[in-house]
């Protein structure tokens, strides 16, 4: 349990650092969320003596960096994109910024942690080989989590900045101990799941 504790910390401080260097530099957001997950998730791996649970080859390292960078990259356009469809589609009343968090946030933030979800179980099924059901499940949940705490949040605050301070931080820890887990979990269980 401390090594899955390790990855939450590593996690937690890329989704901070993300939020934090957001506030000068917008493109970290667009760009840089997802090197940071994957930086996160190797300090992590480094720091908990994990390699021999990896699968061997520099190019696994690459392929799951570029996995990694592309997961943020695509979840954000999956939720522009579905926030801004809502109205039309879904009915759903637009709102005029996210912090609003109207239903068609709520469904663009869905939308987006299914895509961030299977992108991530695509980074961890390159770096050990297997492909788990019960970590993508995990995953899921572990977004929709992050969407709540948000959410609620963001009821006090009502501001940009720290709802992107709280979504980030939260969804990476998360995310990361899940990727965690799924390295440190037995070979057997992950076959079966």
């Amino acid at each position: 349990m401390r090594k899955e504790i390790v990855f939450l910390i590593a996690g937690f401080l890329a989704g901070l650092i993300a939020a934090a260097f957001g506030t000068s530099r917008p493109t970290m957001l667009a760009v840089g969320v997802g090197p940071l997950f994957f930086a996160a998730t190797l300090a992590a791996i480094a720091m908990t003596n994990s390699w021999s649970h990896l699968q061997g080859g520099i190019w696994r390292y690459a392929m799951a960096a570029l996995l990694s960078t592309v997961a943020y990259v695509l979840a954000l356009f999956t939720f522009s994109v579905a926030m801004g469809y809502a109205p039309q589609f879904a009915g759903l009343r637009a709102s005029g910024d996210i912090v609003e968090f109207r239903g068609d946030v709520w469904l663009g933030l869905a939308a987006a942690v299914l895509v961030a979800a299977i992108c991530v179980e695509l980074v961890a099924f390159t770096l050990t080989g297997k492909w788990s059901n019960l970590s993508l499940a995990l995953l899921v949940l572990a977004g929709l989590a992050s969407v709540l705490v948000t959410f609620i949040a963001n009821l006090q605050a009502h501001h940009y900045w720290s709802f992107i301070g709280v979504l980030l931080p939260v969804g990476e820890a998360l995310s990361c101990g899940v990727v965690g887990a799924q390295i440190w979990r037995p070979s057997e269980q992950l076959v079966r799941t």
